[in-house]
């Protein structure tokens, strides 16, 4: 039985259990879209093989798998945590926040890249003639559009809603149950939910032929799918050890970082971008496409060390809520 605990709300505060279930339908909503979005990649993936035509397209339906993965795990989520917010769960609340927090983070970065780099790549493909310019200047708007809505307001919204106070104690004095969210800190409890994130969706490398960077290399085949399911067992070890609070798994989840951080820079160092993607198995027309775009080489390694100390200073700032092993 699920132990019960006695809401520290305060004594006066606003009851938020119509927004609750308002944010609960929209997040319902979200994830059955996100399904749907799911159901069309199928469709179109199972098209591509039956006409042979993924190659002639640019096209493969191998390919798509992560992109149908994704979508049907967000969908799953959204609505989840859209029946756990109308009932006002403490669970839900709190892994919406968390989860949020992280949406709002990467979207900035993923913001700050995607504005940087994307309309130097319209503006390439207008000049080579792969998209009229029209439609390269619309592009770019729809881009930014899409950017802000999904990268920053929709996550920005959700922290602003699940942070507030009185949502805190609308959930609490509704859900008098000590679940498992409440036995970890937030900040805490966002670094192994990041973990797990990663564990789950490193099999999605097995789609572009399990290509990997390795300290200088790109690897495939075997040899780094035995790097995958050792860099998946260590991450859902550290994140049960961060969930209890354990020192040693701290300093376990700054090592991995780092070790994968100086992997991946020494190989982006070394190796293209371009031949990153031909081992991926991309096909030729996409090669083709991307070589036309003359993507920046250092951008990789830069966003790696912008990453790289963005996680390490939060890990930093978590540490407070260790605690050394007896």
């Amino acid at each position: 039985m699920t132990e019960r605990q006695e809401p520290s709300i305060p004594p006066t505060y606003k009851d938020r259990r119509t927004g609750l279930i308002v944010f609960g339908i929209l997040e319902i909503a979200f994830g059955g879209l996100a399904l749907l979005m799911a159901l069309l990649l199928v469709v179109v993936a199972t098209a591509a093989t039956k006409l042979d035509t993924g190659a002639a397209n640019g096209m493969d339906a191998t390919m798509m798998a992560p992109g149908i993965l994704l979508h049907a795990l967000i969908g799953a989520w959204f609505i989840t945590m859209g029946v756990g917010s109308m009932l006002a769960r403490r669970w839900a609340r709190a892994l919406l926040l968390v989860s949020s927090w992280i949406w709002l983070v990467s979207g900035v970065s993923a913001s700050i890249a995607m504005i940087t780099f994307m309309p130097r790549i319209y503006e390439q493909m207008a000049e080579t003639g792969q998209l009229p310019r029209e439609a390269a200047i619309a592009a770019k708007y729809v881009m930014a559009g899409f950017v802000f809505v999904f990268f920053l307001l929709i996550p920005g919204t959700l922290v602003l809603f699940y942070q507030s106070g009185n949502v805190k104690a609308t959930c609490e004095s509704r859900d008098t149950h000590l679940r498992w969210t409440d036995k970890c800190p937030l900040p805490v409890l966002a670094v192994s939910l990041m973990l797990v994130s990663w564990a789950g969706a490193m099999p999605m490398i097995g789609a572009y032929h399990w290509a990997i960077p390795c300290f200088g290399r790109i690897l495939t085949g075997p040899p780094a799918f035995a790097i995958v399911l050792v860099i998946m067992a260590v991450s859902l070890s550290l994140a049960w050890g961060v969930y209890r609070l354990n020192m040693n798994a701290w300093w376990g989840t700054v090592g991995l970082i780092l070790a994968y951080t100086a992997s991946a820079g020494i190989t982006f160092s070394q190796v293209t971008i371009l031949e990153f993607y031909e081992k991926m198995g991309f096909p030729e027309q996409q090669m083709d496409m991307m070589r036309q775009m003359e993507l920046p080489q250092g951008w990789v390694v830069t966003w790696m060390l912008v990453w790289l100390g963005v996680f390490l200073g939060y890990l930093l700032y978590t540490k407070r809520y260790f605690t050394a092993p007896k």
